[in-house]
């Protein structure tokens, strides 16, 4: 799969495992960026003169570690169209309001591929019917449209 290929390819080549990344200390400062930080504290922290005199990061604001977040595998893409929808109140005139949104849509297909081929979830794959029960007994037996 997409993701075994990345997995051999970075183990081959011990000293771009952490790509985009310089090493493993900056790895896990961007991990710790993403999950604690917006994007204007994360530029803040990275403009402070601690973390540009001592850190000597790749990135220096939060435009270039971005850039970096993005260079990363990542699944299949998203795409985005306006949809007009309307609505079931009415102006003054008796016209159905309408509003303007956006609908992010993925294929279905391609994101079900790439749920299959990820090993991360091989263990909890399924291919064939199973009776599920809610007692270890087996007296309960669970039915649902899955």
């Amino acid at each position: 799969t997409k993701f075994e290929r990345y997995r051999r390819y970075q183990e081959e080549d011990v000293k771009d495992q952490w790509l985009p990344f310089e090493d493993v200390k900056e790895w896990d400062l961007a991990e710790w960026l993403v999950k604690n930080l917006g994007q204007t504290c994360t530029d803040e922290f990275l403009k402070l003169p601690i973390t540009q005199n001592h850190m000597k990061l790749s990135f220096h604001n939060n435009c270039l570690f971005l850039q970096r977040v993005d260079a990363l595998p990542h699944g299949q893409g998203w795409s985005c169209r306006k949809v007009t929808v309307h609505g079931n109140h009415k102006d003054e005139l008796g016209v159905p309001l309408e509003e303007k949104v956006e609908l992010w849509s993925c294929d279905p297909l391609e994101c079900v591929q790439e749920l299959i081929g990820n090993p991360f979830f091989k263990a909890d794959m399924a291919y064939s019917l199973a009776k599920a029960y809610a007692d270890h007994a087996g007296q309960h037996r669970v039915i649902d449209e899955m």
